[in-house]
């Protein structure tokens, strides 16, 4: 039989679920996906011997996975551990414990298949990259005009693991010890193009704040971006080569950044118009929306949510107007918040879906 010749993205299929799951979930419009691990070693030295009698490993490897994909319906959010809803926040699971880790998949089909059309787990084929114990260390998204709304997380992992099929014993491993998991065992289901959108346009995307010194209704939005990073603590004891537990470090700070073509300055619904407004009212929050909408089915037609990010309590960090002969002029407004508690309702990041 002959060897394979090469790997490209019509064969590949990405899923995700809790460490404890049978049947992971699928993520969709996915644009590229990259995995790594890395090990540190410690040489090992005495008198009397020039090279290092042996290079142990002294800390726990890293595994590291990074994807994006097209912004959606919130789907994939959802299957993340995100929690989709207007008046919780979007890390509420994730930050409870019961959504931080998960184990991700990556399904190979077989050369020349489409790993979501030719049902390849169906049919006993198929192969999978396994990455166990992951949680999130960051989530952004960008829009841009003339660009696709598009996702990009990272994770960092305990394991990597490889299957010469679709199914196995998962690849999570027990932090107090390292041992691997043989009890529980994933079967990837059958991979599929998503009951979502194709994909969200930029021509569909609306956004709103009040209070910033100049007319927002008059901006002509040229692109945004949201990101947090979830920063991880190890933590260690003696006795254990992994560190048992990865906790989320405090504060998660979210930012958003947003640069638009300048209309008018300022008009009266304004309420802060100087720096020095903000800073004698210090305490003045905003509120950010970024609306994207489903694609209407014609030009004029009535615009539905897909998908809407909402940052509350954020503070205005940086405002910086650039003008220059050949250019229109511009403005970049950047605004900084906190993610708080599952059931703060006032600050952080809110993210609402149509699924």
């Amino acid at each position: 039989m002959a060897n394979r010749k090469r790997v490209i993205y019509q064969s590949e299929a990405l899923f995700v679920g809790r460490t404890g799951d049978a049947s992971p979930l699928q993520l969709n419009r996915v644009q590229s996906a990259n995995y790594s691990f890395d090990i540190t070693r410690q040489d090992i030295n005495q008198y009397g011997q020039l090279a290092a009698i042996d290079r142990i490993i002294l800390e726990q490897p890293t595994v590291s996975i990074d994807f994006t994909y097209y912004a959606n319906s919130g789907e994939n959010e959802r299957n993340l551990g995100f929690t989709l809803a207007a008046n919780k926040s979007a890390l509420a699971d994730i930050l409870s414990g019961g959504k931080d880790i998960s184990n991700y998949y990556i399904l190979v089909s077989p050369e020349g298949t489409d790993a979501n059309i030719d049902k390849v787990t169906a049919t006993g084929q198929g192969k999978v990259i396994g990455i166990g114990n992951a949680g999130l260390t960051s989530y952004s998204i960008e829009a841009a005009v003339g660009d696709l709304p598009t996702v990009t997380v990272n994770a960092e992992g305990l394991n990597m693991k490889f299957y010469n099929a679709s199914t196995g014993f998962s690849p999570h491993i027990n932090p107090a010890d390292g041992t691997s998991n043989s009890t529980q065992i994933f079967a990837i289901p059958t991979p599929s193009t998503g009951d979502g959108f194709s994909a969200l346009r930029p021509g569909d995307i609306t956004f709103t704040v009040t209070g910033v010194g100049v007319a927002v209704s008059d901006l002509k939005v040229q692109n945004f971006s949201i990101s947090t990073d979830i920063g991880r603590d190890p933590i260690q004891k003696l006795g254990s080569r992994y560190a048992f537990t990865r906790e989320i470090t405090f504060p998660v700070t979210v930012t958003a950044s947003v640069e638009a073509i300048l209309g008018d300055i300022a008009d009266g619904s304004n309420s802060l118009q100087a720096l020095s407004d903000i800073v004698c009212s210090d305490s003045s929050t905003y509120d950010l929306a970024f609306t994207l909408n489903k694609p209407a089915a014609s030009c004029g037609g009535a615009t539905t949510q897909a998908v809407k990010y909402t940052l509350k309590g954020a503070k205005l960090d940086t405002q910086e107007f650039s003008s220059a002969i050949g250019d229109n002029k511009s403005v970049t407004m950047t605004f900084s918040t906190q993610i708080g508690g599952p059931t703060d309702t006032t600050r952080g990041l809110f993210i609402e879906g149509a699924v």
